[in-house]
């Protein structure tokens, strides 16, 4: 390189660092090109500040929704007046954009917190200043959503159920069998024997809801503990598992794959070809249970009936059985039951399910009173039932069918009094976290 260009590249770098170095007057150069880019982000953040504290409103207002909206359909189970007063106490915790803008459904559509729970979703425009200058608009929807749950022991519902009308004894209790209900029986029978015992059966329950009356021949008796003003009520009760979801709905799917499909026999229990345990999922194969049999937590489907004979024992926690009551339901006399229903998922409280478009049959499920904790749903069929092995503490079972038969001999223990029954107490609603996104 030639000395002369290698000195001009030189002098070049140096008055370089001098421009860079200078500051008579480079930073106001600096800081004026800069203020207004300083300026709009400062404005822009501030902006978006507001956003957070408009949707924060706007999530307090549907808490207040979604909450408020749950506690009255549990009252009367009217959906347009559970939205209503939904609405105004959204409006009540700070919401002032149109009712349109409020979407609150019962149960919630999202199929994780059961059918006791509701939805709301709210959404408001908020005003666009700096930022419309980037985002091409005026006016920015801000959304929030929030849940509600209720114990699937509604307060007050009664621990039985018997939804047919006009019907003769549609809660029947015969023979000699003992039944200590710490709860409320209910029948929407109006006929003089809705509620009927005979030969020398006692049952005693803390109050009775009927249009009818109750009856009994022999001597038996029936015993009301706690009824207030000392009278039962008289009048229908309303079916609080009205549209809880069966195998095959949007919220508890299909599946082609079959839990059994590599078991050579559906019998289960120490030594038999299914094993001493089950899992959840579809089962293909008739289903018995002829040992000490544990079922792992979550959803089953037996298909093509479901039996258990003597001696066996059937554990679950957090368990839902739905059946094909077309096919076998056959409990033998001394089976023992030891399981609770899933308290939290699309099947939160309920045990044991029918398919509810089914009607007019049988089913026998002996020993389930006091020893399965939650809902067995028949609601268009007879639940037939007797005295089993009773639990050192009792639990509480909710039978909600057409009609409820209990016969036999022994003794049963049905302990509702957390959760239903005349003295329960209500607060049972709370604010719940949804599905995952």
């Amino acid at each position: 390189m030639p000395p002369r260009a290698f000195a001009g590249g030189i002098e070049t770098l140096r008055n370089l660092k001098k421009f860079l170095t200078d500051n008579s007057g480079g930073v106001a150069i600096i800081f004026g090109i800069l203020l207004p880019s300083l300026l709009g982000v400062s404005a822009l953040a501030i902006e978006v500040g507001s956003w957070y504290a408009d949707k924060n409103r706007l999530q307090i207002a549907a808490d207040a929704a979604a909450y408020s909206a749950l506690v009255a359909y549990q009252k009367d189970k009217s959906l347009t007046d559970a939205v209503t007063i939904g609405i105004a106490e959204a409006r009540a915790s700070g919401y002032s954009g149109p009712d349109d803008q409020i979407v609150i459904l019962i149960p919630s559509p999202d199929g994780t917190l059961g059918a006791n729970s509701s939805r709301a979703i709210l959404q408001e425009p908020s005003r666009l200043f700096l930022s419309q200058l980037f985002l091409k608009q005026s006016w920015l929807d801000i959304s929030t959503v929030s849940y509600a749950t209720a114990n699937t022991a509604v307060p007050n519902a009664p621990c039985m159920l018997a939804l047919k009308q006009k019907q003769s004894r549609s809660i029947l209790i015969a023979a000699s069998v003992q039944v200590n209900m710490s709860c409320t029986v209910a029948t929407n029978s109006n006929s003089a024997d809705a509620i009927w015992g005979e030969g020398s059966t006692r049952l005693v329950a803390e109050c009775a809801t009927t249009p009818g009356n109750y009856a009994t021949n022999g001597s038996a008796k029936i015993t009301f503990s706690n009824c207030p003003n000392g009278t039962y009520t008289r009048a229908e009760t309303s079916n609080h598992l009205v549209g809880t979801q069966f195998w095959g709905t949007s919220q508890i799917p299909d599946t082609n794959t079959l839990a059994d499909q590599n078991v050579a026999q559906g019998r289960y229990g120490a030594g038999m070809p299914g094993g001493a345990s089950l899992h959840p999922g579809k089962y293909g194969k008739q289903v018995e249970i002829a040992g000490i049999v544990t079922l792992a937590p979550g959803i089953y489907y037996f298909t093509a009936g479901f039996r258990a004979t003597n001696g066996a024992k059937i554990i679950g926690e957090g368990v839902t059985i739905y059946v094909d009551q077309t096919h076998v339901l056959d409990i033998a006399q001394d089976v023992q039951w030891q399981l609770s229903a899933p308290k939290t998922g699309p099947t939160a409280g309920m045990a044991i399910m029918g398919n509810p478009n089914l009607a007019g049959r049988d089913v026998r499920l002996i020993g389930i009173l006091g020893n399965v904790q939650g809902a067995v749903y028949f609601p268009n069929d007879r639940l037939l039932t007797e005295a089993g092995t009773n639990l050192a503490t009792a639990r509480c079972t909710q039978i909600v069918a057409s009609m409820i038969d209990i016969r036999g001999a022994g003794t049963i223990n049905n302990n509702c009094s957390g959760g239903t029954g005349a003295s329960a107490n209500a607060g049972h609603i709370r604010l719940a976290k949804g599905p995952a996104a």
